[in-house]
């Protein structure tokens, strides 16, 4: 009996199928999304969350955020270092959404994570919309959003960190907090050369992170988590690379390493994000059976790995692709720096879609 084709289990998302795909709404960007420019899949909450797999470690990001907010156990400072494209700021997206939009997300799943959390708030930094030779600084943005601008206010004009003891003020005031600080690199290389055309003590960036870092660790109710790249692109050059050596070294001593996106994760991210509808499970096993069959029968022709129970799994995990595809694109060309890992693979891939659901290929 003959498989069915794809095109006739799967349906692509509609902005697919109708060849309006944007691919700016593969590139994540929080700033965007904090100011209100980001593609609605972003921007709005509810859409976001129907469009994103909360793999394991987005899970445990959000169970230990969560749990740290209501005063429970949880790693206070947490860094998320990926490669290049790897999800780390769709992870600050759900934690964003989770703590600004959570009465929009009720009825979700999701929301069952946040019943211990009352009253949070969250401030957003992001170092690649941030003016570091005359727009607020870290501090001064922060402390802004989370309405204590006013203690901060002198060193923020003045460009010089405030100190812990200052900060503390501002949190202790601000209650529950989730502070979330994206491309950091970015900001801190772009604050070093303001630093010295202003004549300012450089290292006020640094100074401040790790007095943040302390800060929300002897806090109770505080969390916060950081964005850094795993490896330094070839665009980047050895001041940077310095520079990057000394963010992980200054927080290194307090914060845990998360990574969003785990192994055979990337199936279900990819599919929940380019389907709405994959389809009869039953019909999903059975194609992944007959192709498992079939390389039983082929003996040393194939590798002895696609022979193995596992093997099969992970066809009916990736349909409609066959995981030797994502395999290769995820992990083979995600190797090479500059390729964007998971928002490079989305890419292709809806390009692909899209052209052959319409010619039903």
């Amino acid at each position: 009996m003959a498989l069915p084709n794809w095109w006739q289990i799967t349906i692509p998302h509609r902005d697919i199928q109708e060849g309006k795909l944007n691919e700016a709404i593969f590139a994540a960007d929080l700033g965007d999304v904090v100011v209100g420019t980001a593609p609605v899949e972003y921007k709005d909450a509810q859409l976001f969350f129907q469009k994103t797999y909360l793999t394991r470690g987005l899970e445990n990001l959000l169970n230990t955020v969560f749990s740290r907010l209501s005063g429970g156990k949880g790693d206070p400072v947490i860094q998320l270092q990926t490669p290049f494209g790897g999800g780390k700021t769709h992870a600050l997206l759900t934690l964003y959404h989770c703590v600004k939009h959570r009465e929009k997300i009720s009825h979700l799943p999701v929301a069952s994570k946040l019943a211990n959390v009352h009253n949070a708030k969250v401030a957003v930094f992001v170092g690649t919309h941030a003016d570091a030779l005359s727009g607020k600084t870290p501090w001064g943005e922060i402390a802004e959003q989370l309405g204590q601008y006013e203690v901060v206010k002198e060193h923020d004009q003045k460009r010089i960190a405030p100190g812990k003891e200052t900060f503390r003020k501002v949190l202790e005031n601000a209650g529950p907090t989730l502070i979330l600080m994206d491309e950091l690199l970015e900001y801190v290389v772009k604050a070093n050369r303001a630093e010295k055309l202003e004549k300012i003590t450089q290292g006020q960036t640094f100074a401040f992170l790790q007095e943040l870092s302390e800060l929300i660790t002897s806090m109770e109710n505080c969390c916060l988590v950081i964005t850094l790249p795993a490896s330094i692109l070839e665009s980047y050059d050895e001041e940077a690379e310095k520079t990057l050596q000394q963010l992980q070294k200054i927080s290194g001593r307090v914060e845990a390493v998360y990574s969003p996106v785990e192994g055979v994760e990337i199936y279900e991210v990819i599919r929940k994000r380019l389907f709405e509808n994959l389809g009869d499970e039953r019909i999903r096993k059975e194609v992944a059976q007959s192709y498992f069959d079939l390389y039983q029968k082929l003996g040393t022709d194939i590798p002895s790995e696609a022979k193995e129970i596992e093997y099969r799994e992970r066809i009916e995990h990736s349909y409609p692709f066959h995981p030797e595809l994502i395999d290769v694109l995820y992990e083979r060309w995600g190797s090479f720096p500059t390729f964007q890992r998971t928002r490079g693979v989305l890419r292709l891939l809806a390009e692909i879609v899209a052209d052959l659901y319409n010619r039903k290929i």
